[in-house]
């Protein structure tokens, strides 16, 4: 089975419940891109604009490999222009909010699975009516991960170990997949010159990395170093912060999901493997169609005293204790629970016919087309299509 081959091949429209008003004091935009993530065109809509990153708001980051639709605000005094190959915004009026995760309604997807064999083919006829009636497990996937490539290396993780040092060195040393090959280099020549700050600093490409390493260079002491974590950016602090905390959710469920499945099979993935059920009973179905799972934060709101168990045994298996997840020190940016569905039901999911593949000749390919909650992965539809 092949996703993604190209952009066309996985759109995502995000549904969002946004107030418009002549007089409101947001602008608000329709973000269309494809071969960029959120982030990096949010950075570069900044700069381009001269407008602050935190003063554009968003509802969530969609994926590179896809052809996404997303709303983002600013406020009224700005107004931004960009159209570069592969991302456009257009103005789409003025609300009385901004856009932010709790305007999301949801993302409308459109998903084109290629290079069938016929065994996949007959899989997923079977599979379809499983996912319909008994959802999936609802894990965050491994693009949630960003360029983690261990689980021992959350720079949160080593944040709230108090490793800062490591956590730094893990900022300027990861290696990203899209990374060029002079970046690659230029990463692990800091990550082996750690230290050495009048040797790294030539090699820092932006003005961020100079002021660490600037900070760095005037003190090694353990106040320099949560300064100089101070000046990473919010934005980048909190997709770190969330990575870390989605990780630790999957942890919970994948201990929860053993005492209701029967069968459950596994599912590899990037940094951790994923559980898959084909089917549940009445009983573990009315129990999990219910259940909630928190993101771990200093403050954890209740929860059912088996997930409660669960939380802890993944924390203890970690090393840290939600106090840990109180950072007095960093202030950018803080951990905040949440309460998740541990199962997610696709609505209105649509199956086209399978077809020839044009572009893999002698296979067979599907569209599908559903609506998910906010939050939630139709790669592990796909995953899920697929046990």
């Amino acid at each position: 089975m092949k996703l993604k081959v190209r952009p066309e091949d996985f759109i995502v429209k995000e549904l969002a419940d946004i107030k418009f008003s002549p007089d409101g004091p947001y602008r608000i935009y329709l973000l269309e891109k494809r071969h960029w993530n959120t982030m990096d065109a949010l950075k570069f809509i900044s700069r381009e604009n001269r407008v602050p990153l935190s003063s554009i708001g968003s509802g969530g980051r969609k994926d590179r490999h896809a052809l996404t639709w997303q709303y983002i605000s600013v406020p009224k005094k700005y107004e931004l222009k960009f159209e570069k190959p592969n991302v456009k915004l257009t103005f789409l009026g003025f609300a009385d909010d901004f856009v932010s995760p709790a305007v999301l309604e949801g993302n409308y997807f459109e998903i084109t699975l290629r290079k069938l064999h016929r065994e996949e083919e007959e899989r997923i006829k079977e599979r379809l009516p499983e996912v319909e009636r008994y959802g999936y497990p609802n894990f965050f996937d491994d693009q949630r991960f960003g360029s983690v490539e261990n689980p021992q290396e959350f720079l949160a993780e080593r944040i709230i170990k108090k490793h800062y040092s490591g956590a730094l060195k893990l900022y300027f040393s990861t290696v990203h997949p899209e990374d060029s090959k002079k970046e690659k280099e230029r990463k692990r020549e800091i990550e082996r010159l750690w230290g050495d700050w009048d040797a790294i600093l030539p090699l820092c490409r932006t003005s961020v990395e100079r002021e660490i390493i600037k900070i760095l260079a005037e003190g090694s002491g353990k106040k320099a170093l949560v300064a100089a974590l101070n000046a990473i950016p919010k934005e980048e602090l909190s997709m770190f912060f969330s990575a870390y905390q989605s990780f630790l959710w999957n942890l919970t469920l994948k201990k929860i999901l053993p005492r209701y499945a029967d069968e459950l099979l596994e599912v590899r993935g990037k940094i951790m493997d994923y559980f898959f059920y084909r089917a549940l009973s009445d009983e573990s179905l009315k129990f999990l169609k219910k259940l909630e799972i928190p993101t771990v934060s200093s403050r954890i709101p209740p929860c059912l005293p088996e997930v409660q168990k669960a939380l802890e045994e993944v924390l203890a298996e970690r090393g840290v204790k939600p106090s840990d997840f109180n950072l007095k020190k960093i202030r950018k940016s803080f951990f905040k629970s949440f309460l998740r569905p541990a199962l997610v039901f696709p609505e209105g999911l649509y199956a086209g016919p399978f077809e020839e593949d044009d572009l893999y000749p002698g296979y067979k390919k599907i569209t599908l087309k559903f609506t998910l909650p906010p939050g939630s992965f139709a790669t592990m539809l796909v995953k899920a299509l697929g046990v």
